[in-house]
């Protein structure tokens, strides 16, 4: 027969279990906002270098149209640069920051329930093994 001070051992067990949980978690959370930080502002810098090509391309083709008039034969190779993926790589943040917390939130509920089946326990092996399901 499983006391309930037994109960209560069990329980602490797994409520710090999921004390460390939520601390490794919150770390983990925190390393991956800064990594993906970095490439969301790379990609604004490059959205303004997107622009600035762009303003520059208007220049040179009115550039390239005076050289014309004046008589000068001019070659029009130019390359075409529109490429914008700073959606993507937010999108990508959300699904992993979305994907990561529905991980903890399994986790959590995964300690909640041990914390339940120990206070239901009817014997000490049977709270053992629940407790080191979570650990």
């Amino acid at each position: 027969m499983i006391t309930d001070d037994q109960r209560k051992a069990f329980a602490d067990l797994v409520k710090d279990a999921e004390r460390r949980f939520e601390s490794g978690f919150n770390d983990y959370f925190e390393e991956l906002k800064r990594d993906l930080t970095p490439k969301l502002e790379a990609r604004s810098r490059a959205k303004v270098m997107m622009e600035s090509v762009r303003s520059l391309k208007g220049k040179l083709a009115e550039s390239l149209n005076g050289l014309r008039r004046l008589g000068y034969h001019v070659d029009d190779g130019m390359i075409a640069i529109d490429y914008d993926t700073r959606e993507d790589t937010r999108r990508e943040l959300e699904e992993v920051k979305r994907s990561a917390l529905e991980e903890r939130a399994k986790s959590i509920a995964k300690f909640r329930k041990a914390i339940f089946d120990v206070w239901s326990a009817q014997d000490v092996e049977h709270a053992k093994r629940i407790v080191s399901e979570v650990l």
